[in-house]
């Protein structure tokens, strides 16, 4: 918690230096350009959703809370602003790949990424992509993939965005960007914080989290450069957590965690007669510490450093066939306390296909193979399709082979780490319905997974723990989402969306559903607008998950309602104040067994542009 104040010197400083940028009557990003194309291109038979700007801010504490109310994704969270991993379709956190301008960002010791974590204002774009993304992203994207992408463009831009909020439990937080171009550079540069107590009462008990403060610090430089035939790019961030972990209903908390994450991207596109070249270096460093005592200075730690290169190139044929081939090499170098030191090597080869068959129809064939040092990998596979059968209605479907590799602490862990593990592998298939009737649009998918050599922790001989593949698991569901948008007159409208998942997650050996994964998810919200004025009410609702493998215990049912207004100063259209009163009817609930949720709580903010 000592860092804070430099944190909020730093912010500070950003506002500054940026208040004296000139105006512009330029707002957002026009023709932006993705890091990752190909996210967009090699994706037309899969779900893709993409999370819009308000909806982001709305829930900007954590992309945890960006998430949980706008997606079919349930999310286990010890206890808010702590660790939370998420079920995606009833998979598991390490079957969830996180992929930062596409790169998949997945810690190498635990194959997981804790979302509380992440800012979800550090990106201009964040996407979900659901059903199988392995032959693309890699190691992890069995269930979907989270995408947080920066955007660049070398349109006239002249833009500083600033934002403060306060909230209950002494919950502080700010975050300032500014982005700027001229000639043919582009740069933006931001900063967020949030700093709490976190000291809420649990609902209905005479006990208090007294535990679970936390400081999140994040900053981020995105750059472009057009050059004659191409463009350079470098996206960086870093990210510092400093978080005392909660206790329990039956336990006093008294541990803590640090983290430090930097990541950075260079790449240089070139058009080369008629392909499009793109080579790129990238670093991912990541360094943790585990206090038993919070108090005390003794921990135990690991830090890795992850390189990148690659190379690919991607034509398209007679405007039809779009062709992408790629190269990728990558290192990885770990040591820790209770992992030793380690190294990873991985060539990755991996081949996309998209054709264009008709304005209707297009279909895709995706291939990779890895060669790794330690192991030997599956070779992955994809295809889709889809077809609009009309104007109003469209037909996907996809199916692909996945797999997820062991990661540093299952292979290494000095406590009962396996070398002689497997990587898991999954089939998966998906069929969606896409219908749009004027400003209503309805999203319907059915999916099934398959999978084998799940590795599971078992208690083995003298009670130590060890990591083998024995499990198989079987998935299947429905996901609906829902938009409608109703302009009442000129000056009012409603805006409604909603998403419900249905999932069944099976341990095939013991035919019980998996351990938190509830079968029921739901979540709405609805918006009315009136001039400067707009107003929300956003509702949850998680159905029972089990959280012992028989199936005889579980977290109950629950559903909590928010809600939210904003309004912008007529005459200063630039200036936006409001307020958030969460969980309104203060209803107990867990997402974890024993670990409360935070009771009925506000939130006010003041962003303005300059």
């Amino acid at each position: 918690m000592k860092q804070n104040w430099l944190h909020i010197v730093f912010i500070f400083f950003l506002c500054t230096a940026s208040a004296y940028a000139q105006l512009d009557s330029i707002q957002h990003l026009p023709e932006v350009m993705l890091t990752d194309s190909k996210l967009v291109h090699f994706s037309k038979g899969f779900k893709l959703e993409k999370l819009s700007d308000s909806l982001v801010k709305r829930n900007a504490t954590s992309l945890t809370e960006t998430l949980r109310y706008n997606t079919s994704i349930y999310f286990k969270e010890n206890g808010f602003g702590m660790v939370s991993s998420p079920s995606f379709r009833g998979t598991n956190a390490a079957q969830t790949a996180v992929v930062w301008n596409g790169i998949n960002i997945n810690s190498v010791f635990t194959g997981q990424t804790d979302f509380n974590t992440i800012s979800p204002l550090n990106y201009n774009e964040i996407s979900i992509r659901s059903g199988g993304g392995g032959v693309q992203y890699g190691s992890g994207a069995v269930g979907g993939s989270i995408h947080l992408n920066n955007t660049y463009s070398f349109k006239k831009i002249d833009t500083t965005e600033v934002g403060l909020r306060y909230g209950s439990f002494s919950t502080v937080g700010g975050n300032a960007s500014t982005t700027q171009t001229w000639g043919d550079h582009y740069l933006n540069i931001g900063v967020d914080f949030i700093s709490s107590e976190n000291d809420y009462d649990y609902v209905g008990k005479e006990q208090r989290n007294n535990h679970g403060q936390f400081v999140r610090f994040a900053a981020k430089v995105n750059e472009a450069r057009k050059l004659k035939r191409g463009v350079a790019t470098w996206n960086s961030e870093y990210t510092y957590n400093d978080r005392n972990f909660s206790g329990s209903l039956n336990t006093k908390g008294k541990d803590a965690y640090k983290d430090i994450t930097t990541r950075n991207l260079w790449q240089l596109q070139q058009k080369v007669g008629v392909f499009n070249t793109k080579g790129s270096v990238a670093h991912l460093f990541e360094q943790y510490n585990y206090f038993p005592e919070s108090e005390n200075p003794f921990n135990t730690g690991g830090k890795a450093n992850t390189f990148i290169g690659a190379f690919q190139s991607e034509v398209l044929l007679q405007k039809k066939i779009r062709i992408n081939g790629k190269l990728e090499y990558t290192y990885v170098k770990a040591e820790g306390d209770n992992v030793g030191d380690n190294s990873r090597k991985t060539l990755a080869a991996v081949l996309l296909m998209n054709y264009k068959l008709s304005e209707k129809f297009n279909y895709g064939i995706n291939f990779r193979q890895e060669f790794l040092n330690d192991f030997d990998n599956p070779f992955l596979f994809s295809a889709d399709a889809k077809y609009s059968v009309s104007k109003n209605y469209a037909l996907r479907i996809n199916g692909s082979k996945n797999y997820r590799v062991p990661t540093f602490n299952d292979l290494y862990w000095y406590a009962g780490g396996n070398i002689d593990l497997k990587p898991e592998t999954s089939y998966q298939v998906e069929l969606g319905q896409e219908v749009s009737v004027g400003k209503l649009k309805v999203d319907v998918a059915a999916y099934y997974i398959s999978s084998e050599d799940l590795i599971k922790w078992i208690p083995g001989n003298g009670g130590l723990w060890q990591p083998v593949n024995i499990s198989k698991t079987r998935n299947y569901g429905i996901e609906a989402v829902l938009g409608y948008f109703l302009k009442l007159n000129n000056k009012q409208s409603l805006d409604f969306n909603a998403n419900y998942s249905y999932t069944k997650a099976e341990d095939l050996e013991k035919e019980k559903q998996l351990i938190y994964v509830p079968f029921h998810k739901t979540s709405s919200t609805i918006e009315y607008n009136f001039k400067h004025f707009s107003f929300y009410i956003q509702g949850l609702f998680n159905g029972e998950a089990y959280t012992a493998t028989d199936n005889s215990e579980s977290v109950a049912s629950y559903t909590i309602f928010n809600l939210g207004a904003q309004y912008t100063l007529p005459f200063n259209p630039n200036i936006t104040f409001g307020g958030r009163l969460k969980n309104v009817f203060n209803v107990y609930y867990e997402n974890v067994a024993y670990r409360p949720m935070p009771s009925r709580s506000i939130q006010i903010f003041l962003n303005f542009n300059i």
